[in-house]
């Protein structure tokens, strides 16, 4: 650890300006906003560290299948360096939700305040990926970068606008780049804590609800059939199906030991004096793990029908994303790995945890690859106004990730 210490000292302010770099590089998403100048970006400092770079931009037919949200390119980039047979493959996601307003910094600045660096992106999930990088790097900066190790970085995008499918994590999935036998392990730096190891999250659903009703004259609101009223009274049914109970599970933060509903958007009518004949909502629903998907889906489901026969309405529900709460295997060694390491840097017991939200991690858990998630913001932060990540948390996560890849290429066979 002493000869890693010395170059992390040499290397940490090389790291923070990179990631303040990503950061100023606004990724939203919705729409999907500078994703080739940050992949350029990315491809730029890879290049510059010694990676060997390729490109995986889907095609206009692949786009229209993988994409639900959002126009234009989606490329993921993917980066090698080693020749080793012991493959082990990061992951992070270089889109961001929009930053909207109320911010006391400016979103994109990367803004560095009492030892915390702010901006969207910060937590959730640039810093995981500037952390992924530098852990490797500072292995090689210490000359201490394995043989036998190949470390494959990848770096996609569409992981906020999540899907069954998407032109992201799935993508590279599809196309051999992350798949069971040709990568040994998956490290994801989704924001879950410096002091925590993730091994999955918490079940979903997300649909968009349409209710049809009937106009009528703003005086004669009897007449009509009010698309507004029916939507009022299925939100109201929506939160009051959450059954009160709390998981087992170690879900962080507390509250996420609960199920919940959420009903984000609500978009209805033409004009004020008009009874509103079409709205729609949006709904996402989580499941702890120990719901059932199909009966949660049946239950969504059952609401809106009986709410739209009462008032005599129609309605279309489009479910477009739902998983299973997803877990990796625990007993792999590369959680006892990073147990350690996590012991030696943060010097305390780390924490065995799912995540509230779910993430990218789902798809290398169903091709079967041992998959793991240790990340440097806090899920607090993610998609917050004003997101920080802790800077000391961020330089502990590369010395952890470096010291868990240099133990992993010694016990691996």
């Amino acid at each position: 650890m002493d000869l890693l210490e010395d170059k992390f000292e040499e290397i940490k302010e090389e790291a923070l300006d990179r990631l303040k770099e990503i950061i100023k590089i606004p990724t939203e998403n919705p729409p999907g906003l500078n994703y080739q100048k940050i992949v350029d970006k990315l491809d730029e400092i890879l290049r510059d560290l010694g990676y060997k770079t390729e490109i995986f931009n889907p095609s206009e037919e692949e786009l229209k299948r993988l994409v639900r949200f959002g126009e234009g390119d989606r490329p993921n980039l993917v980066g090698y360096i080693g020749n080793g047979g012991t493959k082990i493959a990061f992951n992070g996601h270089y889109d961001v939700v929009p930053a909207g307003s109320g911010w006391n910094v400016s979103p994109y600045s990367a803004v560095v305040k009492d030892g915390k660096l702010y901006g969207r992106g910060s937590a959730d999930m640039k810093s995981g990926i500037i952390a992924g990088i530098y852990g490797v790097e500072l292995l090689k900066r210490a000359k201490s970068f394995p043989s036998n190790l190949q470390v494959i970085q990848t770096f996609v995008p569409d992981e906020e606008t999540v899907g069954n499918v998407n032109a992201g994590a799935h993508y590279l999935v599809e196309k051999g780049v992350l798949k069971r036998g040709k990568v040994d392990y998956v490290i994801f730096t989704e924001p879950t804590g410096s002091d925590n190891i993730c091994y999955g999250h918490r079940g979903a659903i997300w649909a968009i609800v349409k209710i049809y009703g009937k106009k009528s004259h703003g005086g004669l609101p009897q007449l009509g059939v009010d698309a507004v009223k029916v939507s009022m009274k299925i939100i109201q049914e929506l939160y009051n199906s959450v059954p009160e109970i709390v998981s087992k599970y170690n879900i962080i933060p507390e509250v996420s030991k609960r199920p919940s509903v959420l009903v984000g958007t609500v978009r209805c009518g033409s004009w004020m004096n008009t009874v509103a004949d079409y709205c729609e909502l949006s709904i996402v629903r989580r499941l702890i793990p120990e719901e059932n998907l199909d009966e949660v889906r049946s239950k969504i489901i059952n609401v809106i029908e009986k709410v739209t026969m009462d008032f005599k309405a129609k309605y279309d529900y489009d479910e477009f994303y739902s998983v299973e709460t997803i877990t990796s295997d625990v007993k792999n060694e590369i959680y006892e790995v990073m147990r350690r390491k996590i012991r030696e840097v943060r010097q305390r017991e780390p924490g065995l945890v799912l995540s509230p939200g779910t993430f990218d991690m789902r798809f290398t858990v169903k091709e079967g690859i041992p998959s793991i998630n240790y990340g440097p913001g806090r899920i607090e932060q993610a998609h917050a106004t004003d997101e920080y990540v802790e800077i000391k948390d961020f330089f502990d996560s590369i010395k952890v990730l470096s010291l868990t890849l240099l133990e992993l290429s010694k016990t691996i066979k």
